[in-house]
């Protein structure tokens, strides 16, 4: 809703004396919408919802869209101007103006009546105090872990072994003395096992220390509770139930000043929970040791500073160990599986990706069920809606939404966009934050352009093991994957949320839910174009189609598009499907746009795209009579990627009006002329540069390739 609220704004900073009445309208909805806007963020850091709640949150998110819809309309009626018009014709563009008022005058006069509605809705219910559901005791998640029995434990004596050696043998060296207190962190997303690997650390050594406590913090952390914890378990005194931080701080110190302790920290979320934790530990040269687990590399490095290699990775478990994890859960030996079993059973750990909580949590589920193979293909196909509803894999949907809902509302939406990815694809860096960006999820702040500031939310996405990085040879994230199981809980939030419509080979319009504003299209079934030709999609935000899609829309039906990635999937030939891009310019709210797979019609003039800021067409081949193309109305692009095939597109002088440009890729010397080539120097805010030259055989070097020397 931020996007909406700031166009309210902008549209009150104009004086429009014609549409008096529609301002005062607007100013209405901009203050009740500030106030359930502000309601939305509190909603957006509760962990649960009641059904009053959540539908009255779902009920506005839809209002907001509406509105904002009704907004841009307005907008660019009232901005489509012609500065060189004549008298005649700017008549008729006041007529069309007064018409569009009259009939946005009306939209919104709908649209307050259901914000009233809304806001009454809200009062009636005394939503502003919060969800009504009854509290009941949270079972810790971590408890199974703590007391697992060792022949239970797989994949564990590796690892542990590392982590001991750390500890208490001689792998650190050359700072300090062995008798220096150490501080190691076990990092790594939920799910890994970190607690069963530091309980497995602590019962095998613990033997060896004077007093050792292992305690939980947990995401919103009682500091008191936690230092209690620890004295109650070194055996001190307990003092006051009232004490200070301060004083528990100081009994802590006053305890173990003179002994050898061991002290596990699980389940670490915050440095500033470290930084008042770790006020307790002293330094007292007898060989200490404390353990932090974290699913957060910040949290891990702060713990460990200025000791940064003293952080251990976890890792997920390999195939041997993922099969006998799986078997001895089901089987009760970790090689004892019917051969019948062995072909669904891969197709499980697939899912699993070595995850020891996911192995264990299906496994159970499976452990449940009747000994038949078209019970387990059943489970397999339907495990999102087995980790939706199953009690049986509740363990693990509860770890997977601790990370999730420790999230900021931005960061929730990033994530959330992810879904629109089929399983295991790999997710291009600065493709995944250029659609934040065109979908309005990210806004300048301290400094940082919206590049920047999307770049920060991968960052942290990465940093809270969100996502999996992966990096190119000059070790540059590049690109990310999500954990199939991550994955799932994703696509459940965006079910829940209406977020975004998947559109596979188990896809089923439902008539009854909101309407569509995000398509994921993923795959075909015979019904499919027959139902997207049925289906509204005026009101389509984004539109991503995949290789296994050969079946596109027609972009007509769509109005107030931002995202359009369309991937036919043929790089090797694509020149079998054309694609005319001048079927995009009535698309005026379109921020990025990606064409691959086709062969291109570039349009003589592009449109009045005033919001387009990514356009990439590196993957599409261009007809020899449309290579040629003026881009300088689109005044607001950022990113323009043209065609690597055939002999390369030709922009018309005035590039440097693209004063807003950031990267070009594969911009052709060759075909350009002398004019286009000066305007590069022109384009002030240009980052990076790519440059081809298209030669045909037997042609001599074009002079004006002494340009770039």
């Amino acid at each position: 809703m931020n996007s909406l609220l700031s166009k309210l704004f902008k549209q009150l900073s104009y004086e429009f004396n014609l549409f008096s009445g529609i301002r005062k309208e607007i100013e209405f909805l901009k203050h009740e919408l500030s106030y359930m806007n502000a309601l939305l963020h509190k909603l957006a850091n509760m962990d649960d919802l009641d059904i009053q709640t959540h539908v009255w949150r779902n009920k506005v998110r839809e209002l907001s869209y509406d509105i904002e819809d009704c907004i841009d309309i307005f907008m660019h009626h009232l901005g489509n101007n012609d500065e060189k018009a004549g008298l005649v014709h700017e008549a008729t563009t006041m007529f069309k103006k007064l018409w569009v008022c009259h009939r946005v005058s009306k939209q919104i006069q709908q649209l307050k009546d259901r914000v009233v509605q809304e806001s009454e809705w809200r009062k009636r219910y005394k939503l502003d105090e919060g969800p009504s559901n009854p509290r009941t005791m949270e079972i810790d998640p971590r408890l199974p872990s703590l007391y697992a029995h060792d022949e239970q434990l797989v994949g564990v004596d590796g690892p542990r072994d590392t982590i001991i050696h750390w500890l208490i043998g001689d792998e650190f060296e050359g700072r300090g003395s062995l008798q220096q207190l150490k501080i190691l962190s076990i990092v790594g997303f939920g799910g890994l096992g970190k607690t069963t690997l530091a309980n497995s650390v602590f019962c095998k050594i613990k033997d060896k220390f004077h007093c050792t406590a292992f305690v939980s913090v947990s995401q919103k952390p009682n500091l008191a509770k936690i230092l209690k914890d620890i004295l109650s378990a070194i055996g001190a005194f307990m003092g006051d139930p009232d004490d200070s931080l301060q004083t528990l701080i100081d009994n802590i110190r006053g305890h173990i000043m003179y002994k050898r302790y061991l002290i596990i920290i699980d389940d670490l979320w915050s440095i500033p929970a470290w930084d008042t934790i770790k006020c307790a530990f002293v330094e007292n040269n007898n060989g200490s040791r404390v353990l932090t687990t974290t699913r957060i590399q910040d949290v891990a490095i702060a713990c460990c500073f200025p000791y940064h290699r003293h952080t251990y990775q976890m890792q997920c478990l390999d195939e041997l160990h993922s099969r006998r994890l799986f078997f001895n859960r089901i089987f009760g030996t970790g090689d004892g599986c019917p051969e019948q079993f062995r072909e669904i059973s891969d197709d499980m750990l697939k899912k699993c990706k070595g995850v020891p909580l996911a192995i264990t949590s299906i496994a159970s589920l499976l452990a449940n069920q009747s000994l038949h193979v078209a019970t387990w293909e059943k489970i397999c196909n339907s495990l999102g809606y087995a980790l939706d509803t199953n009690p049986t894999l509740e363990w693990m949907r509860h770890v997977l939404n601790l990370s999730y809902n420790d999230l900021s509302h931005e960061l929730k939406t990033c994530l959330l966009y992810l879904g629109a990815y089929p399983e295991d694809h790999a997710i291009g860096k600065f493709d995944l934050v250029r659609k934040w960006i065109a979908e309005g999820f990210i806004r300048e702040k301290h400094g940082l352009d919206l590049e920047e500031v999307a770049e920060n939310c991968f960052n942290e996405l990465v940093n809270r093991s969100m996502i999996q990085p992966f990096f190119d040879d000059s070790d540059e994230e590049w690109s990310c994957r999500v954990h199939d199981l991550m994955l799932v809980l994703i696509i459940l939030k965006c079910s829940e949320e209406n977020f975004t419509t998947i559109i596979d080979r188990q896809f089923k319009m439902n008539n009854g839910a909101s309407q569509v504003r995000q398509i994921s299209h993923q795959s075909n079934n015979s019904n499919i174009a027959l139902v997207l030709e049925k289906m509204s999609l005026s009101q389509v935000r984004s539109y991503n189609s995949f290789p296994a899609v050969d079946y596109t829309p027609l972009l007509s039906k769509f109005e107030h598009l931002r995202v359009l990635d369309i991937d036919h999937g043929s790089y090797a030939a694509p020149e079998s499907v054309c694609f005319a891009l001048s079927a995009i310019n009535h698309l005026f709210l379109l921020r990025y746009l990606k064409v691959r797979g086709f062969r291109l019609e570039l349009p003589e003039k592009f449109g009045k795209l005033e919001h387009l800021m990514t356009l990439d067409i590196s993957r599409g081949k261009l007809y020899p009579s449309h290579q040629s193309s003026d881009f300088t109305s689109l005044s607001s692009l950022r990113h323009l990627s043209l065609s690597i095939f055939g002999h390369g597109v030709v922009l018309r002088n005035g590039l440097s009006k693209l004063c807003n440009l950031r990267t070009l890729f594969h911009f052709d010397v060759r075909t350009n002329a002398e004019d286009c080539i000066r305007d590069l120097g022109e384009l002030a805010n240009l980052r990076e540069l790519s440059v081809s030259y298209s030669r045909p055989f037997g042609v001599q070097d074009n002079p004006d390739t002494r340009l770039l020397k």
